[in-house]
């Protein structure tokens, strides 16, 4: 592990001091879609799908786990509570990083209202851990380590070439000369099942933009011609399957539309020329690939910051 650079955040430091003894036989344990990502860098990586408190308890002990280091589920997923809450118990540190602050008191909150804390969470900068500290985040738990995910993203996409974004366009079917708007879907209408509480309904998005579009509209800039136009739908990795095909089915004969999931998130982005969704964690990578985002519910994906290639528009 390398040592801290001077104007590395305080944060990091602490997780550097935290975690620098040498950790051997490393076995991950992680959720659809984080797994993904510890693959992809070559981690070994074992699902755990439990979501309940016995469960957190049996996943601790089997594994003799020496460190809990979770993301944050969606509204209607528990088990990252539980794993909290089970390493508490055994006197194992529970480490948790934040990708974007979207339902933000939600992440924390149980089924019965009761909330759960982690030992440490880790925020991209000041104004998210002030959001934190707002809905009853205790301060000496927060630390500020800077875009660590988003550094990454930066990486990856600065190394995709030409040939590699121009593959993709063409598994989705898209002319190099069309407009390629992407669809980031989320799974709202899934968590509303389990009676949660959601602002939007993801079909009912797709099923405005996918009207706008075939009108000759493009949110967020100038008209567009539809033969030139192509809308990629990229599902959630929770999402129903068949969820769209109706609003699919509908438009497809008076736009070019996509159901695809090909590409990793980076070169998806790099391979659209407008991403749109809901306030998906796909939006703040957009962003932070200075990629043309709208969020069509308006959501703010600056996080404080100006962007200039951000743009907020409600649909109707």
């Amino acid at each position: 592990m390398r040592t801290a650079a001077a104007d590395e955040p305080s944060g990091l430091s602490a997780l550097r001091k935290a975690t620098a003894s040498t950790i051997g036989n490393l076995k991950i344990f992680a959720r659809a879609p984080g797994e993904n990502i510890w693959r992809s860098a070559g981690f070994p990586v074992a699902r755990w799908v439990g979501d309940d408190d016995p469960a957190a308890e049996r996943l601790l002990a089997e594994t003799s786990a020496g460190l809990v280091l979770t993301g944050t589920s969606d509204l209607d997923e528990s088990g990252d509570r539980a794993i909290w809450r089970a390493a508490r118990r055994r006197a194992i540190q529970s480490h948790v990083v934040l990708d974007h602050p979207a339902n933000l008191a939600g992440r924390f909150t149980d089924g019965d209202g009761s909330i759960v804390w982690p030992d440490f969470l880790y925020v991209a900068d000041a104004v998210f851990a002030g959001r934190l500290a707002e809905i009853g985040a205790p301060l000496e738990r927060i630390r500020t380590v800077g875009e660590l995910y988003h550094a990454r993203l930066l990486r990856l996409a600065n190394g995709r070439k030409p040939e590699e974004i121009a593959a993709l366009r063409r598994i989705w079917n898209a002319k190099p000369s069309d407009f390629v708007v992407l669809f980031v879907s989320e799974c709202a209408r899934e968590m509303a099942l389990t009676g949660q509480n959601v602002p939007f309904d993801e079909v009912d998005e797709l099923e405005s933009l996918s009207r706008r579009l075939a009108g000759g509209e493009r949110p967020g800039g100038p008209s567009a011609d539809t033969s030139g136009l192509t809308l990629v739908v990229r599902p959630h990795p929770r999402d129903t399957v068949g969820k769209y095909d109706e609003v699919i089915e509908r438009y497809r004969d008076k736009i070019h539309i996509e159901l695809s999931g090909e590409g990793s998130p980076d070169l998806a982005l790099l391979a659209a020329d407008l991403v749109v969704g809901m306030e998906s964690s796909l939006l703040y990578e957009a962003a932070a690939l200075r990629r043309p985002v709208l969020s069509l519910i308006g959501h703010d994906l600056s996080g404080g910051k100006s962007l200039s290639n951000v743009k907020r528009e409600v649909l109707t």
